[in-house]
């Protein structure tokens, strides 16, 4: 699983504010996003949510790294749509190969 799978499903749960609200927000189980999120936990080394039964808090740690995750996801997604946004347009030269005969028959 990729490191950015992981951070979105993060960002998804804290901006929800919860496990279950980012499930039905994402259409996602609510166990595949505390999989992802435990997996993040156990990549950086560091705890970043503390979870109880019915909510959970950030760690000083998960404050930190929301908010550059968060930065580093709008980046992402900007660089994307400015890609998609500028293949729109077609720019360059095009080069038609041809038989001669073709060339005195059409002219």
């Amino acid at each position: 699983m990729d490191t950015l799978t992981r951070m979105r499903a993060f960002i998804d749960v804290v901006d929800a504010e919860g496990f279950s609200a980012a499930a039905r927000k994402i259409g996602r189980s609510k166990a595949l996003l505390s999989k992802y999120v435990r997996e993040l936990e156990d990549e950086l080394g560091v705890l970043l949510l503390n979870r109880t039964t019915r909510q959970f808090s950030l760690t000083e740690a998960g404050h930190a790294y929301f908010k550059r995750a968060s930065e580093i996801v709008r980046d992402i997604d900007g660089l994307q749509e400015s890609m998609r946004e500028s293949s729109g347009d077609v720019k360059g030269r095009i080069r038609l190969t041809a038989p001669r005969s073709f060339a005195d028959a059409a002219i």
